[in-house]
């Protein structure tokens, strides 16, 4: 019986094998591929195990498909393993390695390189294990698994596929990727990929984006909004019912990653709790967060707290971000403020409405942003404040160098309040680098300043 079922099982997943036409299918309206398509394919060709890790709803899945499509232009088919993951297909005691018994006995080609793509592997107990006994005993097998807990992923692989493993992430959309999605004018996204500014600019990168800012700003600016607010997972783009937007990111928070995988992943009982924290997170974006006054407004211990925000930060849903100091230890003790995996998550809360009574919002939506940006960047990112003093973000790839630090200033604003940045200008003068001002719509180059509107920024 056992037997059968997971033959069956095996077969219905991999339709690819007689019905390539079925499996692909929902490829076929996909023709836009992530970055990450092109950064994990040369990979294919390497010994180790890939791991995917992000967010729900950002694309893990159609990835491995289109991984798969591309790999049966050149292999036989049959030699491709899919399975994805659920209680639904695990029942009793049916392991991940009665599945690769079934298919290396009753299906897999005799010679040659075997694949084996495995979605949402956090389902399956001791996966880890399993793929460690293969991985060494059967150097034909090339295992690619996508999970959407970091921590889970990682705390289970450290011991068991120490080298073994590469270990890739899927965020949510960037503001490029979300254009190519919408397909905006192409000339416009053309010009837009070639000026488009990093935190790590160079003078002359500003100058020759005088002239897009010029042409296309408004129409950026407008886009970006729409981004930042709803625009940051592929199957929400360009949906224009907000109803089902609200609905989509509500459900891929809720329904899988708080009331599902946090509390079957780290065995938290009380789901209210995590479901209630979170609410005031999201409401919270970049203020700094006592876990003791959050415990004394949510009726719970200061302790349990700390542990929900380590879930939610290796379940990709917050990032916390730490008062800057040179000791790691002692920075931990001087504050931390709270972003979230993605902006778009304070819409799924939160109803922009034409009164504008939101807008004030979207300067912290513009921070987090930022933020995530930064944490692409460079190796250290962390906000400065000195008494009532403050710079939004300090990034740096070297610590111990005070001249690598850059300092970023966040006024996505009408009209930018240089008397706000003495602080920030003081200690980018102490590093000797430009202070950068993220702005709405401003952009130039004035004396020791640089101003690029965030939408500018790649």
């Amino acid at each position: 019986m056992k037997k059968s079922f997971i033959l069956a099982e095996i077969y219905r997943q991999n339709k690819h094998w007689n019905a390539p036409g079925e499996f692909f299918a929902e490829l076929k309206d996909i023709k836009y591929k992530r970055k990450l398509y092109a950064e994990i394919s040369p990979y294919l060709d390497t010994r180790q195990v890939l791991s995917i890790v992000g967010l729900r709803r950002t694309g893990k899945t159609i990835l491995l498909k289109q991984l798969i499509e591309k790999l049966s232009a050149t292999v036989k088919l049959e030699a491709i393993l899919f399975l994805t993951f659920d209680e639904a297909i695990i029942p009793g005691n049916i392991t991940l390695a009665n599945y690769l018994n079934e298919y290396l006995e009753k299906i897999a080609p005799e010679k040659g390189q075997l694949y084996v793509f495995l979605d949402e592997i956090q389902y399956n107990q001791k996966w880890q294990h399993i793929i460690k006994r293969y991985y060494d005993t059967d150097t034909r097998i090339k295992f690619v698994v996508s999970g959407s807990s970091s921590l889970f992923l990682r705390k289970k692989t450290t011991e068991s596929l120490a080298g073994r493993i590469y270990e890739f992430s899927l965020p949510v959309l960037t503001f490029e990727e979300y254009l190519e999605l919408k397909n905006v004018d192409q000339k416009m996204l053309e010009e837009y990929l070639k000026v488009g500014i990093s935190f790590d600019k160079k003078i002359e990168d500003v100058k020759f984006a005088e002239k897009f800012f010029q042409q296309h700003g408004s129409v950026m600016e407008k886009e970006f909004e729409n981004y930042i607010k709803y625009g940051q997972f592929p199957e929400i783009v360009g949906e224009e019912n907000l109803s089902i937007v609200r609905k989509h990111l509500t459900d891929a928070i809720y329904k899988k990653t708080i009331e599902y995988d946090i509390p079957k992943i780290f065995g938290v009982e009380k789901v209210d709790e995590l479901k209630f924290l979170f609410q005031v997170l999201v409401n919270e974006i970049g203020s700094v967060v006592e876990t003791g006054n959050i415990a004394r407004e949510i009726g719970i211990d200061e302790k349990t707290v700390k542990k929900y925000l380590n879930y939610f930060e290796e379940s990709f849903l917050i990032h916390l971000l730490y008062n800057f100091t040179k000791s790691a230890r002692k920075s931990r003790r001087l504050g931390k403020k709270v972003y979230l995996g993605s902006p778009n998550f304070f819409s799924a809360f939160n109803a922009w409405s034409n009164d504008g009574q939101l807008n004030y919002k979207m300067g912290f939506l513009v921070e987090n942003y930022c933020l995530l940006l930064l944490k692409k960047r460079f190796d250290f990112v962390s906000f400065k404040r000195v008494r009532k003093d403050e710079v939004d973000f300090l990034a740096t790839d070297n610590i111990l160098d005070s001249k690598k630090y850059q300092h970023i200033e966040i006024k996505y604003r009408e009209t930018v309040p240089f008397n706000d940045l003495k602080f920030a200008k003081k200690l980018s003068a102490k590093s000797g680098n430009d202070l950068i001002v993220v702005t709405k719509n401003d952009f130039g180059i004035l004396g020791d300043k640089i101003l690029i509107p965030v939408w500018m920024l790649r």
